[in-house]
């Protein structure tokens, strides 16, 4: 990935929110400068799982993480389950970036990680991209 004509280089941990790498994901927040919280729009308990994964986070990791929480199967919207007000909520609540993915159809899938990346903070608000830098 590119930004500001420099090359970046990232190393990217998926843990799926396994319980069975608790135990290890302490080692990953050290040294960390980003966080993508992602849940499922469709299943609600995966919602509710975040604010485990965020105290755990600010737990471990760095202050000066940058965070985004991210809502994925967007191409699923008759079956949400967790709504965007909701889900905005909580990012505001917790002063984090909240953008809604679909990994099926690519879309904001790059977008998410280049601003987590860069430390471009998205807002998505009724419909709208809000960046903040």
């Amino acid at each position: 990935m590119s930004a500001e004509g420099k090359v970046i280089k990232a190393q990217i941990w998926d843990t799926a929110g396994q319980e069975r790498y608790r135990a290890i994901t302490s080692a990953y927040y050290r040294g960390a400068v980003g966080a993508l919280l992602m849940y499922d729009i469709t299943k609600y308990q995966t919602f509710a799982n975040v604010e485990k994964w965020f105290e755990e986070l600010r737990n471990n990791a760095e202050s000066n993480i940058v965070v985004m929480l991210v809502g994925n199967k967007s191409d699923l919207k008759p079956l949400r389950a967790v709504s965007q007000e909701e889900a905005t909520a909580f990012a505001e609540k917790h002063g984090i970036a909240f953008i809604e993915t679909s990994a099926l159809d690519s879309s904001n899938v790059e977008l998410a990680f280049h601003k987590v990346i860069t430390g471009n903070w998205i807002f998505f608000c009724d419909g709208i991209f809000i960046i903040s830098e």
